[in-house]
């Protein structure tokens, strides 16, 4: 089969699958939004998978010719920067900063690994390695990052420790993607830039603070990367006389730009960037078949996404006013994430020194190149700026800092490149400004081994629930809020709103099923919240709950109070379960026993 005829075979196929998709999805746009909602669990397991097994064909079908570009020495060059990337997440602590979004991935990713369908657990059953999901719900998020944690778990189990070892691998994966991208982009750049660039990505502060924890962002990154990474080795494999790519190249592109949608609702901007990136390369981009065919069906894998999300367009996203991405927000933003520039508080200046001369360079030896970059971080770090909770002040938000962190690093990698060229007949000129950036760096760096003040009372709750998952008896339930935090642990959860009714009329039959007790978890949204707090008391006073553990975090009251009293069995109880072992419990029946024992004994004497 020819090359041309290869090529248009998969246009074809790229064809098919978008029609197919796009037929789908209009079905399921003309449906009730409960209904779409009701097909998300099982849609978007099936695009990703999809995006897995066309990764996987265009990865098998390139890597002889793409190793055979880079040499032995810049694979093992990137499989150091890998591995070495890894380890620079223990410079910070390993921690959850978003709460309790972290949790919620975890136990969406836990339910994919034992049901196959995405989507979290309002009431589950988690006992003796199994999982049954008694009440689901749809997350708004898309499902990227739990996806690749099911996979995960599925090898090693759920726990904090494989939870958080996701991150610090893509961590390093993506700095070592930087530099192969550089190391094949067909752009003409200073030498040295590719190694620089990953470095000094690895080495951003926000990196490794963000790295260390199980946030969507650092996955997100590195999902765009890739994708950068699958079109830079597509633009070097293309034949430069008739501006064709290898359909195999595209295979691996469409796969990475599909994947890369599922993992935030802003990473739509990957098509543009990977279009930016073909153009930079070859002005006749257009006429690559191959590419059109990548387009195609890199949109047809991220139909379920995009249904997804239109499924949850009338969710708030957290905007109390309905205003999501506002021109009103931009002044407060930018200034917040502007200054990450300057400050120094997040980001070194020396960085910004760096990048700045990156720009420059571009501007004066490639500007297209200067446009792809420049492009990528402008969407990047812009679309935050409009955004209502976009500014790296709000909170925890500098997590949206690591979005735009791999475009600031070519910019800074090919500045330093140039400038290290610049001066290396000048010695003495260059030991003084490295060591100045360096003392530079590593004051900006002062941070990252801190866990910082932030939601120290929803920390302290994450570690009251570890605690009390090893000490609670086997086949107990507990009521929360966050069911999310004890499936973790191993320990039966519900919502209060999932049981309320046997809670309030047949105490007795949920006891039976939970022999290890009933418990009531007082959390931190119970100190957040006064309605919550209010109809949970009301509901312990009710049952006189009995405390099993109590702890105090800051001005925040946790504890965990037993709801299967006498008074609740008493005033809630309802009827005595079929299925009762009154007659087999060993505290029933030797009362029972002794009882007999202690009435034959005076007829005995009497004889």
């Amino acid at each position: 089969m020819s090359a041309r005829t290869q090529r248009l075979a998969f246009l074809a196929f790229a064809v098919v699958a978008l029609a197919a998709t796009a037929i789908w999805a209009l079905r399921v746009a003309s449906l009730e939004n409960e209904a779409q909602r009701l097909l998300v669990p099982e849609s978007t397991m099936w695009g990703m998978h999809a995006c897995f097994v066309v990764i996987a064909a265009g990865l098998a079908a390139s890597a002889r010719p793409l190793y055979q570009l880079l040499g032995r020495r810049r694979a093992l060059t990137a499989l150091g920067i890998a591995v070495g990337g890894h380890f620079v997440c223990y410079l910070a602590p390993q921690t959850n900063r978003i709460f309790f979004d972290e949790h919620i991935y975890m136990q969406i990713g836990q339910t994919i690994a034992h049901t196959g369908r995405a989507e979290g657990a309002n009431y589950a059953r988690v006992e003796y390695g199994k999982f049954e999901m008694y009440d689901a719900w749809v997350n708004k998020q898309p499902n990227g990052l739990p996806y690749l944690l099911s996979w995960i778990y599925r090898l090693v189990g759920v726990s904090d420790s494989s939870s958080h070892f996701l991150n610090r691998a893509l961590t390093g994966l993506t700095a070592a993607a930087i530099y192969l991208a550089l190391a094949l982009v067909p752009w003409a750049l200073p030498a040295g830039a590719a190694l620089a660039a990953a470095l000094l990505f690895l080495f951003t502060p926000l990196i490794p603070w963000w790295g260390h924890t199980v946030a969507v962002e650092p996955a997100s990154a590195a999902s765009v990367v890739f994708a950068f990474l699958a079109a830079c080795a597509h633009a070097r494999l293309r034949d430069r006389n008739s501006a064709q790519g290898l359909p195999t190249t595209a295979l691996l592109l469409a796969g990475a730009t599909g994947f890369a949608v599922y993992f935030r609702p802003e990473s739509m901007l990957v098509f543009p960037l990977v279009a930016l990136v073909l153009w930079s390369t070859d002005d006749r981009f257009i006429e690559d078949l191959s590419a059109w065919s990548a387009l195609a069906l890199s949109v047809a894998l991220a139909a379920p996404n995009t249904m997804h999300l239109w499924s949850m367009r009338t969710e708030s996203w957290g905007a109390t006013d309905g205003r999501r991405f506002d021109l009103d927000f931009v002044q407060e933003n930018f200034k917040s994430n502007g200054g990450y520039f300057i400050d120094g508080e997040w980001f070194p200046f020396a960085g910004t020194v760096l990048a700045v001369l990156g720009l420059v360079w571009l501007l004066r030896r490639n500007r297209t190149a200067l446009v792809a970059i420049g492009l990528w971080f402008a969407m990047a770090w812009g679309i935050f700026v409009l955004y209502y909770a976009g500014g790296y002040h709000y909170g925890a938000s500098s997590r949206y800092g690591l979005i735009s962190c791999a475009p600031v690093a070519l910019f800074m990698g090919i500045g330093a490149a140039a400038l290290f060229r610049r001066l290396r007949t000048r010695p003495a000129w260059l030991g003084a400004l490295a060591a100045a950036g360096l003392i530079n760096w590593v004051a900006a760096m002062d941070y990252v081994s801190t866990l910082t003040r932030e939601a120290i009372e929803a920390q302290d709750d994450s570690d009251f629930v570890k605690a009390m998952a090893k000490i609670l008896p086997s086949g107990a339930l507990v009521i929360s809020p966050d069911p999310c935090m004890w499936n973790l642990q191993g320990i039966n959860s519900s919502q209060y709103f999932v049981l309320e009714n046997m809670l309030h009329t047949e105490m007795r039959e949920l006891a039976s099923q939970y022999p290890g007790g009933i418990y009531q978890h007082w959390s931190f949204w119970h100190n957040a919240e006064p309605e919550m707090a209010r109809y949970t008391a009301e509901y312990m006073a009710q049952v006189d709950a009995v405390p099993f553990h109590r702890v105090t975090s800051q001005a925040f009251k946790l504890g965990l109070y037993r709801l299967d009293t006498p008074t609740a069995f008493e005033k809630f109880g309802g009827r005595i379960p079929e299925d009762s072992r009154a007659d087999r419990d060993l505290d029933t029946v030797l009362a029972k026993a002794r009882a007999r024992l202690e009435g034959e004994a005076p007829a005995e004497s009497a004889q």
